[in-house]
């Protein structure tokens, strides 16, 4: 388990797309709820509401997150993100959201 977390740390580490929300923040728009989510280069994640969890980048290379409450959603990644740049996916629900880069306070 530490094994397959630490490969997964090492190989987000090298990806400027995980540099991009590593270094920035998430802003997640449901369209009844928006706010912001703050990826650490540990693998963890908070958000502005108050939840939190892990992620990690799958044998796919994608990016996937789990919440600390168990809901798990994984989403492709972007290449050269900048923030600013916005695009539409789906929550751990699947219901349409729509992420934008910004930049972290």
């Amino acid at each position: 388990m530490i094994s397959t977390v630490l490969a997964s740390i090492m190989l987000a580490s090298a990806n400027p797309a995980v540099d991009a929300l590593t270094e920035n923040a998430l802003q997640v728009d449901t369209g009844t709820l928006t706010y912001i989510v703050f990826f650490e280069a540990d693998g963890t994640y908070t958000t502005s509401v108050g939840s939190g969890g892990t992620w990690e980048i799958n044998e796919d290379g994608e990016f996937c997150v789990s919440s600390a409450v168990g809901d798990a959603n994984c989403q492709p990644l972007m290449d050269g993100m900048s923030v600013g740049d916005s695009w539409e996916g789906e929550n751990a629900a699947g219901e349409p959201v729509t992420f934008t880069l910004v930049a972290r306070d």
